[in-house]
């Protein structure tokens, strides 16, 4: 079994830890990360130093909100 945390990851830059937990795959740390309620904040789940998913905050619509997948425009 592996360490899984999960980390909020605010649109300003601001990092906050919001979990740790042991999962024996990826996927099953996968099906514990949930997307934020808030729209600036995303969910990262990381496995010590290796970047495993993310999850952004989902509109009214149950859809990702704009910048689900490839972050903000520049």
């Amino acid at each position: 079994m592996a360490v899984y945390r999960i980390y909020l990851v605010h649109d300003d830059g601001g990092l906050e830890p919001a979990e740790s937990f042991y999962c024996k795959t990826d996927g099953q740390a996968l099906a514990l990360l949930t997307p934020p309620a808030r729209a600036d904040i995303r969910a990262e789940l990381w496995q010590g130093g290796r970047f495993i998913g993310a999850a952004r905050h989902r509109n009214l619509t149950g859809r990702p909100g704009p910048y689900a997948s490839s972050g903000p425009p520049n």
